[in-house]
């Protein structure tokens, strides 16, 4: 796999977009933004056509049914009532019933369309983000927006437009026939539309803001269920669990007091608008009568009337419930744009996953040295990590950091996979760099063993073969597991490769999980690897067979180790003390030994004591180590 050298399009303002800026998140958006964000999901222009279209037949066959009306109640009154108007009145509630039904669904589709499209492009865009957006976001909190946001913008569109459009063309049908059967009564009628109007919209920028922190509130309490059940182990072994519950009821006590704001909202505006319509509709209805009692209206005219006025009222009605969930789906709307806009890690090239097929079937990648350049970082402008930390890591080379807890060793590594970029200098690869190489195609070269040894849910087989592409022989993954002396364990399974490791590989022990990452180590057949004490978790005879593997994998790799105990790395190519972020010492164990006083204080302390210890455990056998 030859690294092919092309500008990357991450040069760092990814990692700096993560927070949202605040001229931004405090602009209040309309329809324009709304419309801009659902634009590009839209389905083929037909199905939206025959959306609308449908709906408007609904309308029309719901106009028609109280003319139809009218003329039975007149056929009533004048003894000349046909089968032809009862038979047009039954097939205008039919097809009314049947467009109603073909329009509902075909607009649920064009919902579930766009939001379909919408959480596509949401995750994909999730994937890509900057490390640094996870570190100032909560889980929880980006699942809330591309689950909870979406599900209130479908909602929107399949519940609310259909009805919104049809409502539209019925009060302004209604009114066209009003004005051909009686004007005066129309314009009287039509007095409730300002009314309507004058009510709705103060209310709705205060909509707006309840929305925005109700999912606001949603979000977090999703991201406090996330990083709680995720570890509840750790909840239950602390005795946290009166905390944490304190911490979710008041979650739980915020929604409910946002849902009751709400709520104060929808009972104001659904009754008052109720109330202006029927007010109308009563005075409508008294003065209708009085014109029929003087001739100058036939009742099947006056039911007409009345028909229209409600097919007026209820739209109306309709039109504030739009309205307040209209405000809804522009706080979500805002929320998923937020993150829409964030720039990701790196732009993606058309033909990415094709040209890294290509690469992984083309060999090893020429070995190049690895060079920190003057490079200074820090998570915070005002707290700095690394500072003018210069040194190179040889090709094919086993380069070791040592020095005490945070002073930056972990860092150097994240640096390495690019989850972050230097504040100052440059790292680089053969002189050239690495920024400029596909991040993609860099992190393809690299493999990290942690201590931690993260394992996905999913079967052993999936978390050994975790991000390879295209299928995996088996040949290949017996061989990985032979050298992690992963043999017997996988063995002793029920369903061998194939079993269920767990959520976050609970049914594993730590040292089967580090054996795991090992063996996913090896698969991967990187160009550069990174160990962070990968042995730590291993019994005495199963670190003697992986640190055998292990040098096995390390030998032709550039090799950058994170050593806690010093005896691991006593024979590596070069040690490098790191001390306040900086590079105090670099050498071989015997001429840091010799020259360096930090290093030989840490040589003393431990070999001192440690090593001692060490050497009893494993000669008496240590009781506590995981036998498999």
């Amino acid at each position: 796999m030859k690294i092919k050298r092309g500008r990357a399009a991450h040069t760092g303002e990814g990692a700096a977009s993560a927070n949202i800026p605040t001229d931004q998140a405090a602009s209040t958006p309309g329809w324009g933004s709304f419309w801009k964000l659902v634009a590009n999901y839209l389905p083929k222009g037909w199905l939206m056509a025959a959306a609308v279209v449908l709906g408007l037949f609904e309308t029309v066959f719901t106009l028609a049914i109280p003319l139809l009306t009218s003329r039975l109640v007149d056929g009533f009154s004048m003894e000349n009532l046909t089968g032809r108007t009862i038979a047009l009145l039954a097939a205008a509630f039919v097809a009314q019933a049947l467009m109603s039904g073909l329009a509902i669904y075909t607009m649920s589709y064009v919902g579930q369309f766009i939001v379909s499209g919408l959480r596509r492009d949401l995750w994909r865009r999730v994937l890509k983000l900057p490390v640094s957006f996870f570190d100032r976001n909560t889980s929880g909190e980006t699942m809330s927006r591309v689950t909870n946001d979406t599900n209130i913008v479908r909602d929107f569109i399949t519940g609310q437009v259909i009805s919104f459009l049809s409502g539209i063309v019925s009060i302004v049908g209604s009114v066209v026939i009003l004005l051909t059967i009686d004007w005066k009564m129309t314009l009287f009628a039509l007095l409730a539309i300002p009314a309507a109007m004058l009510l709705l919209w103060p209310i709705g920028r205060r909509m707006y803001a309840i929305s925005r922190d109700t999912q606001q509130e949603i979000a977090q309490f999703q991201g406090d269920l996330g990083r709680v059940l995720a570890d509840i182990r750790l909840v239950k072994a602390s005795l946290a669990e009166p905390s944490e519950r304190d911490q979710g009821e008041k979650r739980i006590s915020g929604l409910f007091r946002f849902g009751l704001r709400e709520a104060r909202i929808q009972a104001i505006v659904s009754p008052m608008m109720m109330t202006v319509m029927l007010l109308i509709l009563v005075a409508l209805i008294g003065y209708g009568g009085a014109q029929v009692a003087r001739g100058v209206l036939t009742a099947g005219a006056l039911v007409a009337i009345i028909l229209y006025m409600f097919q007026i009222v209820v739209p109306f009605t309709q039109l504030a419930t739009f309205f307040t969930q209209f405000q809804k789906a522009l706080g979500a709307t805002e929320r998923i744009r937020e993150i829409m806009d964030l720039e990701p890690e790196e732009r993606e090239h058309p033909n990415q996953e094709r040209l890294a097929e290509q690469e992984a079937a083309s060999g090893r990648a020429i070995q190049l040295p690895l060079t920190f350049d003057n490079v200074g970082f820090g998570y915070s402008p005002d707290k700095p990590i690394l500072q003018g930390l210069n040194f190179t890591a040889e090709a094919g080379q086993t380069t070791a950091f040592v020095g005490p807890s945070g002073a930056g060793k972990t860092t150097i590594f994240s640096l390495i996979e690019r989850f972050y970029e230097p504040t100052e200098g440059r790292l680089r690869y053969g002189g050239e760099p690495a920024a400029d190489i596909p991040l993609r195609q860099w992190r393809g070269h690299i493999a990290y063993v942690s201590q931690e040894s993260p394992v996905m849910s999913g079967t052993i087989r999936d978390n050994l073969t975790y991000g390879l592409a295209g299928d995996v022989p088996d040949e290949a993954v017996a061989e990985a597991v032979r050298q992690a002396n992963l043999t017997e364990f996988i063995a002793s399974l029920p369903q061998g490769l194939e079993t269920q490791a767990g959520e976050r590989g609970v049914l594993l022990s730590g040292g089967q999980r580090q054996r795991l990452a090992i063996a996913r180590a090896i698969l991967r057949n990187p160009d550069i690897l990174l160990l962070d004490e990968a042995t730590a978790h291993l019994d005495s005879a199963s670190e003697a067979l992986v640190q055998k593997a292990l040098d096995s994998l390390m030998h032709g790799r550039t090799t950058l180790v994170i050593a806690h105990r010093l005896s691991t790395v006593r024979g590596a190519d070069k040690l490098i003390v790191i001390e306040g972020g900086r590079a105090t010492g670099q050498g071989t164990h015997e001429e840091l030994l010799a020259s360096h006083a930090f290093y030989r204080k840490l040589v003393q302390r431990q070999f001192e004591t440690v090593e001692p210890e060490e050497a009893e455990a494993r000669k008496l056998g240590d009781a506590r180590v995981d036998p498999s």
